[in-house]
């Protein structure tokens, strides 16, 4: 017998009327200042890192080979919310000024000879819990990956290389924090693919971590 029943969706009821409480369709989570905004979903070994080789990336313009790639298959039966993405610059290239973008692509069906994605090497998202497997149904491409399509743009991440810090010459140590926020609001469903590229090829190189939540798939019907 449960304690108390909710209904998903969105509810607008007027000032002082009664209201049924609103229920989440990944289910009610709860956060404090004791465990955080991802704590329980981590714990649940929902909470997954997809992350490049140190050594990085170059991320080029959108074409049939950008990496990095997570491909979430149409079987999966899991939705990967992404929370955040962080940039690491590895390895400073031909100063060149553009902003780093989300690419993606639906009705992604296959991997393999003849299908839409034609070869890459795929590796596991690590589970954020660490005594869990890694099994988040989704197939990462951190380094290399070939299409038969060319994904289109999502949109910019918010972070862009300059000439300055894209330069040749280094004027002295730098720490940089660079990390675009999502909270959600990029989900790569069953049959989609996402990727990362550049407004122009950028030869610099960056390290790449994409941390997300791998969601039991609702029905929203």
């Amino acid at each position: 017998m449960p304690i108390a029943q909710v209904k998903a969706g969105p509810q607008t009821p007027k000032d002082g009327q009664p209201f049924d409480v609103r229920g989440d369709a990944w289910g009610a989570i709860g956060t404090s200042s004791m465990n955080g905004v991802f704590a329980e979903q981590v714990a649940r070994g929902n909470g997954y890192s997809f992350s490049t080789i140190l050594a990085g990336n170059a991320l080029v313009a959108a074409t049939t080979t950008n990496v990095p790639a997570i491909w979430n298959p149409p079987d999966s039966g899991r939705v990967l919310v992404l929370q955040c993405v962080r940039f690491g610059r590895t390895a400073k290239g031909t100063p060149l000024e553009g902003s780093i973008v989300y690419l993606r692509q639906a009705g992604v069906r296959g991997l393999g000879t003849g299908a839409d994605i034609i070869s890459g090497t795929a590796v596991a998202g690590v589970n954020l819990r660490s005594d869990l497997p890694d099994n988040s149904k989704m197939v990462f491409f951190p380094t290399t990956v070939s299409t038969t399509f060319t994904p289109s743009l999502l949109g910019p991440t918010g972070v862009a290389q300059t000439a300055d810090n894209g330069a040749t010459t280094v004027s002295g140590p730098r720490t940089d924090s660079v990390v675009d926020w999502l909270y959600g609001m990029v989900q790569v469903w069953p049959g989609s693919y996402l990727s990362l590229g550049a407004a122009v090829s950028i030869s610099t190189t960056y390290t790449i971590s994409i941390l997300g939540l791998s969601l039991p798939k609702p029905d929203f019907a």
